[in-house]
C-alpha cells in the first residue's frame, strides 16, 4: 500500500506546481484583478468591522438600532447583487468594476465626513449598491481570465488576495485607532483632521477608518483602468472566456439571462446548498457585527482587536494553498461539508471567555474550516454556470443572504443587549452558545440532504471533476 500512496502524492505535488506555472501565463488582467481585490477588501473589511461601532459612537445608536442598520446594509448588499448580476453579464466585467470602485470612492468619502445620520445613512445605502455591483464581478473576472486547467488554483489565489486585504485592514484599524486613543483615559477621543477640499474636520477613529477606504477604492479603480476590453484582448491574441454565449451574436437582455438561469434544475440544487451555507457564514456576520463590540466591552477601547481578527486572514494565506494542494482531487461537496463542521465549532470556543488565548484558539478553528469550504464554494459558484452566465449565478447565489444577513444582524443587537451590554452584568458565554447552535444547523442540514443537493457525489468520488460537485 505504501508505494502507490507515495506515487499519487508525488503526482499531485507535480500537478500543483505545473498548474501554478500555468497560472503565471494567464493574461495581466487576472493579476490586475488580484490587485483590485486586495485594495477593495482592505476598505471593505475595515468598514464592516467598524460599521456598528461607528453608528454607536458617532450617532449614538443603541445596539439594536446599530445592528439593525448593519442588517439593512448587509441585506441590501445581497439584494443589489442579485439585481446587478445579469446586468454585469451584459455590460461587461471591466465597465462594471470601474463603476463599482468609482462609486465606492464617493460614498465612503461622504460617510467619513457626514455630520449627521441624515446624510450618512443614504450614503451607506448607496455604498451597498456600489459594493454589490463589484464583488460578484470580481469572482467572474477570476474565472474569465483563468482557464480550465488553472481555475482551481486561480480561485485559491483569489481567496489569498481577499485575505491579504484582511491582514492589511487589521493593521489599518489598529494603527488608526492608536492615533485617537487618549493616553490618560485609554478611551477613544475626537481629533481634528485637515482634509483636502474640506479643511479642518472633527473625526472619530471610526470615521477616519472609513475615510481611508476612499484611498483603497481609488487604487482598485486605477488598477481596473489598465484591464483591457474584450476587443483589445482579441486583437492582442489573448484568450479569455466569453462573457456571453454566441460569438458575434446579439446579447440577450438581463431578464432573458435571468429566466434561463432560474429554469436550470441544477441551479436550484445549488441554491439549497447555499441556503445551508448561509448559516455557516453567519459566524462571519457576527465577527463584524457582534465580536468587535463584545471584545471592546470585555477588554477596553484601547484593545487592538483589529490585529487579532486579522489573524484569520494571516492564517488563510497559509491554509488555503495547503488545503488546495491536498484536497484539489477530492469532491468539492465533501470538502465543503467537512470545512463547514469545523467552522461551526468556533463559536463554542468563544463561549469559554474573552482572554486573548481563547480568541486566538477560536479564530484558528474558524479559519481552518473556512480554508476548506469557502474557496471550493467560490469555485463552485462559477464552475456550474454556463459560459457567459457566471455573474448571474454568482449574484443569484447571494440571494439567500438577503433575509439571513438582516436576521443575523438584528439577532446580534438583541444578543448584545441581553448578554453583553455596555454596562451592568454580562453573560457573553451564553451569547456565543446560541450563535454556535444556529451555525451548526448549516452543516447538519447539508449532510442530511446530501442526496438532494449533490446527487452525483458517487460519480465524483470515482474520479469526476471537483468542480462538477
Amino acid at each position: 500500500m505504501s508505494p502507490p500512496a507515495t506515487t499519487v502524492s508525488a503526482e499531485e505535488r507535480r500537478s500543483y506546481w505545473d498548474d501554478l506555472r500555468e497560472l503565471m501565463k494567464c493574461p495581466r488582467e487576472l493579476w490586475l484583478t488580484y490587485v483590485a481585490i486586495i485594495f477593495e477588501y482592505i476598505g471593505l473589511y475595515s468598514f464592516m468591522s467598524v460599521l456598528s461601532l461607528w453608528l454607536t459612537s458617532d450617532f449614538r445608536f443603541d445596539d439594536d438600532r446599530a445592528s439593525g442598520w448593519f442588517g439593512v446594509f448587509s441585506a441590501l448588499l445581497s439584494l443589489f447583487a442579485f439585481m446587478v448580476g445579469s446586468i454585469a453579464d451584459v455590460v461587461g466585467t471591466r465597465r462594471t468594476l470601474i463603476f463599482s470602485f468609482g462609486a465606492a470612492m464617493l460614498t465612503r468619502a461622504v460617510m467619513s465626513v457626514s455630520p449627521s445620520a441624515v446624510i450618512a445613512l443614504p450614503a451607506l445605502i448607496a455604498y451597498a449598491f456600489a459594493l454589490a455591483s463589484g464583488s460578484p464581478v470580481l469572482q467572474t473576472a477570476v474565472h474569465k481570465y483563468s482557464n480550465k486547467r488553472t481555475v482551481a488554483i486561480a480561485f485559491s489565489f483569489f481567496y489569498i488576495a481577499l485575505n491579504v486585504g484582511g491582514v492589511l485592514s487589521g493593521q489599518l484599524i489598529d494603527r488608526t485607532k492608536a492615533f485617537f486613543v487618549d493616553p490618560a483615559t485609554r478611551h477613544l477621543v475626537m481629533r481634528t483632521i485637515e482634509l483636502p477640499l474640506v479643511g479642518a474636520t472633527p473625526m472619530s477613529a471610526y470615521r477616519a477608518i472609513i475615510g481611508l477606504g476612499t484611498i483603497t477604492a481609488m487604487f482598485a479603480f486605477v488598477a481596473t483602468l489598465f484591464v483591457r476590453s474584450d476587443a483589445a484582448l482579441e486583437r492582442a491574441g489573448v484568450a479569455s472566456r466569453p462573457e456571453a454565449p454566441g460569438e458575434g451574436g446579439a446579447k440577450k437582455s438581463p431578464l432573458a439571462v435571468l429566466g434561463e438561469v432560474v429554469r436550470d434544475r441544477a441551479f436550484w440544487r445549488f441554491m439549497l446548498l447555499i441556503a445551508f451555507l448561509v448559516l455557516v457564514k453567519a459566524i462571519f456576520v457576527h465577527m463584524h457585527a457582534t465580536w468587535p463590540k463584545f471584545i471592546t466591552r470585555e477588554r477596553g477601547e484601547d484593545f487592538d482587536w483589529g490585529g487579532l481578527w486579522a489573524l484569520n486572514s494571516v492564517l488563510i494565506l497559509f491554509f488555503v494553498p495547503v488545503t488546495t494542494a491536498f484536497t484539489r482531487h477530492l469532491p468539492a461537496f465533501k470538502v465543503i461539508v467537512i470545512g463547514a463542521f469545523v467552522t461551526a465549532a468556533s463559536p463554542f470556543i468563544f463561549a469559554l471567555g474573552s482572554s486573548t488565548a481563547i480568541q486566538v484558539a477560536a479564530i484558528v478553528v474558524l479559519t481552518i474550516g473556512e480554508a476548506l469550504w469557502s474557496p471550493r464554494s467560490y469555485e463552485y459558484n462559477v464552475s456550474i454556470a454556463p459560459p457567459g452566465r457566471e455573474a448571474t449565478y454568482v449574484s443569484l447565489a447571494v440571494l439567500p443572504y438577503f433575509l439571513a444577513k438582516f436576521f443575523v444582524a438584528m439577532t446580534a443587537g438583541r444578543l448584545l443587549t441581553a448578554y453583553c451590554p455596555p454596562t451592568g452584568p454580562r453573560h457573553p458565554g451564553m451569547m456565543w452558545v446560541i450563535i454556535g447552535l444556529t451555525t451548526l444547523v448549516g452543516p447538519v442540514g447539508i449532510l442530511a440532504l446530501r442526496n438532494v443537493i449533490n446527487p452525483r457525489r458517487e460519480a465524483e468520488a470515482a474520479g469526476g471533476p471537483a468542480s462538477a460537485a
